[in-house]
């Protein structure tokens, strides 16, 4: 038995932040999330489907990175001010899940996965809404609609 629960991310628990599109995009990456939290706790359970596994976390990865050009776009566009902070985060999560996939491929730790993902990661992406995103998301909304 694990310590883990699913959902990872509630959906209905999710601040929202003030620009649709962010909204959007982060209920797309908890969808994604949730996937594959459901299969690596099905792993941890003994019944373990490395290929569902792989397609779910590059799924996740390659949705995390489109995510995360998208709001790097808008920031730039838009000439927001602590861009180079806020990219610098999303520069690190995408190494970390460069470095997680990699680490995967070579060993098919279901456990290593899931403790990225509930320990690392969850704290991380609710941290970064709360503040990062909440902060960005107010600028661009300004922003976007002068």
């Amino acid at each position: 038995m694990n310590e883990y629960k699913l959902p990872v991310v509630d959906p209905d628990k999710m601040p929202r932040v003030a620009l649709e599109l962010m909204n959007s995009v982060h209920e797309e990456e908890i969808a994604l999330v949730n996937e594959l939290g459901a299969l690596l706790l099905s792993g941890l359970d003994g019944v373990v489907d490395e290929a569902a596994i792989t397609q779910s976390l590059a799924a996740w990865i390659s949705h995390t990175r489109e995510h995360f050009e998208g709001e790097n776009r808008l920031m730039r566009n838009h000439k927001f001010p602590p861009y180079p902070v806020h990219k610098g985060e999303h520069d690190q999560v995408l190494t970390q899940l460069g470095q997680l996939d990699k680490a995967w491929s070579e060993n098919r730790d279901v456990g290593m996965l899931a403790r990225f993902l509930y320990e690392d990661w969850l704290p991380w992406f609710n941290a970064h809404v709360k503040t990062m995103d909440t902060v960005t998301a107010g600028f661009l909304n300004q922003a976007m609609t002068r």
